[in-house]
C-alpha cells in the first residue's frame, strides 16, 4: 500500500520554474538559469554544502507527516545558524523542490518517497535541468579544467568563496548522481583578500618652543595662573619644567604621559640639532 508520499509526478510539457508562471524556454541563453527564478529574480546556484543538503533530506524522508511548507519555523532548520537556513532553503529552491513561499512541491515528495535507485535518477535529473549552462552539451563537462568551470560559472553571476563553495557543491552533487565530470576540476581556491593595515597617522602636536641659553625667554619656576602646577625637571645644570593643570584624573595623568613621552621621542633629534647650532654660534670665529 503507497504511503502519502508514493504519489505520481507527472511532468508538465511546458515545466515552470518554481515561483514563476512562465513556461520556460527552449533556447540555450533563455535557461541559462532555468529553475532559478523565484519573485522574478535569479537565485545562485546551491552553496551550502553538500552534506549538509543531504542531511537535511534525510531528515525529511524520516518523517511520517511532512510539513506543508519548508521554512526558517521547521525545528529542522531551526538548529542550524541563519546562514544555513537560508542556503539551504535556496538550494531546495534551486532544485525546485519547494516553491516560491517555501511550499513543498510533487517533485519533493516524489523524491523523499523514491527509492535509492531512483532518487539517485532523480538527483541527476534534477542536476541537469537546473545547471544547464553547464550540462546542455554546449560545455565539455568530461574534460573541461577548473578554469574553465570556473568562468561557466561565473555565468551565474557569482565570485569570490561563493563560487568556489558553488562548484564544491555541484561537484560532490554530480558524483552522487553518477555524472562524469572532468577529473581536472577542482573547487578553486580562494585567495583570502590581502589585508592591508590601514596606515595611521599621527598627528604630531606643534613642535614645542625651544629655549636656548642664549634665549631672552625663562622656565618659569611657579605659573602665572593658580591653575596651573610646575613640575621642575633638573637636567645637570640646565633645569627645565612642565606645567599642567592641577587636579587632573588618572586618565588625565596617562595621556599626559604617553604625550610626554611622544613629544620626547620625536623631537629629541631636532632639540640636539638646534642646541648644537646655539653652541657653534657662541664659538669665536
Amino acid at each position: 500500500m503507497k504511503n502519502n508520499h508514493q504519489k505520481v509526478y507527472e511532468h508538465e510539457t511546458s515545466q515552470n520554474v518554481a515561483g514563476c508562471q512562465k513556461p520556460v524556454n527552449t533556447d540555450r541563453e533563455s535557461n541559462r538559469l532555468a529553475g532559478a527564478c523565484v519573485n522574478d529574480k535569479a537565485i545562485k546556484p546551491p552553496y551550502t554544502s553538500y552534506k549538509s543538503f543531504e542531511t537535511l533530506i534525510g531528515e525529511l524522508r524520516s518523517h511520517e507527516v511532512l510539513p506543508a511548507v519548508i521554512d526558517r519555523s521547521l525545528g529542522l532548520l531551526r538548529k542550524r545558524s541563519g546562514s544555513e537556513q537560508a542556503a539551504l532553503i535556496a538550494a531546495l529552491k534551486w532544485f525546485k523542490l519547494i516553491g516560491n513561499e517555501g511550499e513543498r512541491t510533487k517533485s519533493l515528495d516524489e523524491y523523499l518517497a523514491a527509492d535509492e535507485a531512483k532518487a539517485k535518477g532523480m538527483l541527476k535529473a534534477m542536476i541537469e535541468q537546473s545547471y544547464s549552462a553547464v550540462t546542455d552539451g554546449t560545455f565539455n563537462l568530461k574534460s573541461a579544467t577548473t578554469q574553465q568551470m570556473t568562468d561557466k560559472f561565473r555565468e551565474y553571476e557569482i565570485s569570490g568563496s561563493t563560487l568556489s563553495k558553488c562548484i564544491s557543491f555541484f561537484l560532490a552533487a554530480t558524483r552522487d548522481a553518477g555524472i562524469q565530470v572532468s577529473p581536472h576540476v577542482k573547487a578553486p581556491t580562494v585567495s583570502p583578500a590581502a589585508r592591508r593595515k590601514a596606515k595611521v597617522t599621527i598627528t604630531p602636536p606643534a613642535a614645542p618652543q625651544l629655549e636656548t641659553a642664549n634665549s631672552t625667554l625663562k622656565h618659569h619656576a611657579k605659573p602665572d595662573d593658580d591653575s596651573m602646577i610646575s613640575i621642575p625637571i633638573p637636567i645637570a645644570g640646565k633645569d627645565g619644567a612642565i606645567i599642567l593643570p592641577r587636579g587632573m584624573t588618572d586618565r588625565q595623568w596617562n595621556s599626559v604621559v604617553k604625550m610626554i613621552e611622544f613629544i620626547i621621542n620625536n623631537y629629541r633629534e631636532t632639540m640636539a640639532d638646534e642646541a648644537g647650532a646655539a653652541d657653534a654660534a657662541e664659538e669665536p670665529s
